[in-house]
Order: C-alpha cells, then structure tokens, then sequence
C-alpha cells in the first residue's frame, strides 16, 4: 500500500523536526568516518555470526554445548572439568566443605557432600569475610517458563535454603518474568507475570523464612533496579555481549540489555530498603549461568563494588539419558512437583535411561554402568541415606541388583519428596505458621495465597527491615 505524503500544512515544521545523530551528521562530512562505522557494525555483525558456526560446528561433531539457554553434550554427558576449564572457575575441594561445616556448625548438605554443586568463584574470600564477622547476602533466581517447578529446579533453591539457615543470612528471590518475555517469541508479558506469581508460590512451598526473604518479579521491582542496571549497562559493549551469548543480529535489544537486569541484584545497593550498600553477594546458581556473572564481576572490579561470590550446581540430566538436563519445555523429561505418584513411577519406569544390562542374564553377568543410569544418578542427588546409596551402587554395578529395583527405589524416594519435601520445617502462610511434616507438597503449594506472595513480595515491609537491622546491631556489637 502506498502512503500519500501529508498535506503542506500538517508537515512537521523544519524546527521541530529530529536532527540526524550527531554520528550521521559528521559521516556526512567525513566519509571515512562513515566507512569505518561501518566495517565496525561489520565486524560485530561477522564475530556473533562466526561464534554461531563454531557452536553449529561443535554440536555436528557431538561436543558440549553449554550455554544460558542451551545444554547439549556428547554420550559420555557433560564434561564438567572442561567446563571449569573454560568458563575460569575453580572445583570445589574437601578441605572448603569442611570449612562450611565448621563455620555453621551444620552437616553439608548432601549436594555438596556428593559434588552436585562442583564449582565456585572466590568461595574463600566470602567465607574469610564471615570468618571475621562481615555479613552477606544469597541471591538465586528463576525463569517462570512453565506452570509449576520440576526436580531440576528445586536443586537451587532447596540448596539455596539450606545455606540461609547455615549462615543466617537475608535472601532475594528473582523472577526473571521480563527475560522469558524476550526470549519466548510468542509469550506475552501478561503470561509470564502470571508464570511468575505461581513459580513464587511453590518457591514459597520449599519453606523460606519470610522474615529474611524478598521475591520480586523484574517487571515489578524494575524501578529499585533501573539505576544499578544502567551502572551496568554503561559498562559493557555490544561485542562483550555478544562474544559472551552469541547474540544473532537477528535478536531484539532487549535479549542483549538483559544481561544487565541479572546482574543487578548481585549488588546491595539494589535493595536500599532492607540492605546496606557494600554487602557482599553469594549466588548459588547451575553452570550454564555462569556467564551472566563473569560479566557482572568484571564491571563490579570497574565500580569498585564487591564481587559477587558464586557457587555453581551439574545439571541434573534429562531421564533420557545426561546429554541433556531436565527441560520444563519437554514434559517427559521431567518430574514435576505437580505430577501424582503415579504419574511420577510411570516416567521413571517409561523414560529413565538404564545403564543395566539389556536382560536379566547379562545385567546379573555384567552389572550395571552408574555413570549412564539416570535412577542411580537422581538417587545420588535425593536419596539423603549415604550408607545406603554406597549399597545400592556397589549391588547394582555387581549385578545384584536390577534396573527395575532401582526403579522401584528412586520412585519412593521421588514421591517422598513431592509428598514431604517440607520434612523439619515450617510452611509460612500469610499471618500463620502451618506445620505439613504429613501434608503432599500439592496440599501446602495449594495454602498459598496470593496474599502470601504479596507479603513475600514486599520489599519495604517491617518484618524484614527490622530482621536485618537487628543482624546488623549483632555483628557490630
């Protein structure tokens, strides 16, 4: 269709109308400025498309591929010392797992006993800060992609619990409802608000205190952050950006801008209501978000703000087998906390890749591979009893045991924990506390109403102000 021009006396008047850019008024004059901006936008344009062959080329040759949003590995699964090799970071060793025990004066939580959480970044620098009295602060956070959580993502945040109630420290909770937006072609900003109230809600169901934690939504809490978000955004390049993700030319800016609304909450100042400037930052997190966080600690050494420490998870793999981890996008390689037991023992029975033997003559003769066996890598990952898991693995690689055994076994420890995943805490509700040690995980998620979330989503309430300024009298006394 053809636009008619507009009539003489509705023209935009000559003073009113936009000047050029000032970059487009001194190309005009100066060719070779206009030449060298663009081979610029050539060269961003040819690096993102390059570093998108090279991840083509690596997924055609069966590498790993790890990013933000992308898990894909080789049959052997992920390589996680290559990924500690090439992200920077440093394994986790005995001697700083002993450290966290004798600074909290808690057993270590089975995550980090059997190495799910594998790697760090300056974990002896925060822990030397606590040893001396300086507090902290954990920040973890969710993409609401889906309804409800799966397995995998209760691993940050169970966690995530734990260490709050090692070290006593305040928490925020992100809701990344503005990254899905971008990122989902066809899902609108109103779904993805409504995803994230209800992740919040079983977030809320895995038992934090309300006192000492603050959930937020970006799309809600944006103006706290806008300020830090520009310090960040000021600070790094569109070639850093899309060196670091890949980003196509293709994308929209705000997948590129993201990266600096992560980064935000790893800073105090983002949280003036109930946080003092300079406090230092952990963030649990699983690998693939590790390059959100290399950025945000190279711009904090350029603002002389604190480093965010961070500490980072394995994947735990699709049951099809650990090229890939659990995806809340493809149903049947999850275990959701919504799924019934029955529905539970059926993907495991149906879906779980065996690494026994191909009959019961062969499994007995030749015993079973662990390394591949996705119920024997979830039982490490949930079944608390350690004496018991060595017996499991030592009969089930001997032959002892059969691939349906150790079925059977990981869909009771699964159901337990959808049932009572709860065990020894309280489950919070808004101006109550509700014990549901006996009570289905669906039944506490189910309590939680939407003044829950409301409270949880306060920043500037009493309750937690008054929890940290009393934290914060403590360690100054």
């Amino acid at each position: 269709m053809q636009i008619a021009a507009a009539p003489a006396h509705l023209a935009q008047p000559r003073h009113l109308a936009t000047p050029p850019a000032p970059n487009a008024v001194r190309a005009a004059h100066h060719p070779g400025l206009a030449r060298a901006g663009a081979l610029s936008a050539a060269g961003v344009f040819f690096s993102a498309l390059s570093r998108r062959r090279k991840l083509a080329a690596r997924r055609a040759e069966g590498e790993q591929v790890v990013t933000p949003w992308e898990v894909e590995a080789g049959e052997d699964g992920v390589d996680y010392d290559k990924l500690i090799e090439t992200f920077g970071c440093q394994p986790i060793t005995s001697e700083q797992i002993e450290r966290i025990e004798r600074l909290t004066g808690k057993r270590p939580h089975r995550f980090l006993r059997r190495g799910l959480f594998f790697s760090h970044r300056d974990l002896d620098e925060l822990l030397n800060a606590y040893e001396k009295g300086e507090a902290f602060y954990i920040y973890t956070g969710r993409g609401p992609s889906s309804e409800s959580l799966h397995l995998g993502h209760l691993v940050p945040f169970l966690f995530t619990k734990w260490l709050q109630e090692a070290f006593d420290v305040p928490l925020v909770i992100e809701l990344t409802d503005d990254e899905k937006f971008l990122f989902k072609k066809d899902l609108t900003i109103e779904e993805s608000r409504r995803l994230a109230w209800e992740n919040a809600k079983d977030i809320i169901a895995c038992g934090f205190d309300p006192k000492k934690t603050f959930i937020f939504r970006d799309s809600d809490y944006i103006q706290q952050l806008y300020p830090v978000t520009l310090q960040i955004q000021k600070r790094i390049s569109l070639r850093t950006a899309q060196n670091t993700f890949g980003f196509d030319p293709a994308d929209n800016i705000g997948k590129v801008a993201f990266a600096a609304v992560q980064a935000s909450p790893a800073f105090s100042i983002a949280f003036p209501d109930f946080l003092e400037p300079g406090r230092r930052c952990f963030v649990p997190q699983a690998i693939d978000q590790d390059p959100y966080f290399r950025l945000c600690r190279r711009v904090a050494e350029d603002l002389k703000w604190p480093k965010p420490a961070c500490i980072h998870s394995k994947f735990l793999p699709a049951l099809q087998g650990h090229q890939t981890k659990m995806s809340a996008s493809v149903a049947s390689t999850a275990l959701y906390m919504t799924d019934t037991e029955k529905k539970l023992r059926k993907k495991i029975n149906k879906h779980a890749f065996s690494g026994g033997g191909k009959t019961e003559e062969e499994q007995r003769e030749h015993g079973a591979n662990l390394d591949v066996d996705v119920s024997y890598q979830y039982l490490k990952i949930w079944l608390e009893d350690d004496e018991e898991l060595e017996r499991i693995g030592e009969d089930y690689a001997a032959g002892k045991l059969l691939t349906g055994e150790v079925k059977k076994r990981l869909g009771d420890v699964v159901s337990e924990i959808v049932r009572e995943h709860q065990e020894d805490s309280d489950v919070l509700f808004f101006g109550t506390e509700l014990e549901i040690n006996e009570s289905f995980f669906l039944q506490a998620r189910a309590r939680i109403e939407d003044a829950t979330v409301e409270r949880f989503m306060d920043p500037a309430r009493e309750e937690l102000r008054s929890s940290f300024a009393k934290k914060l009298a403590t360690e100054a006394a």
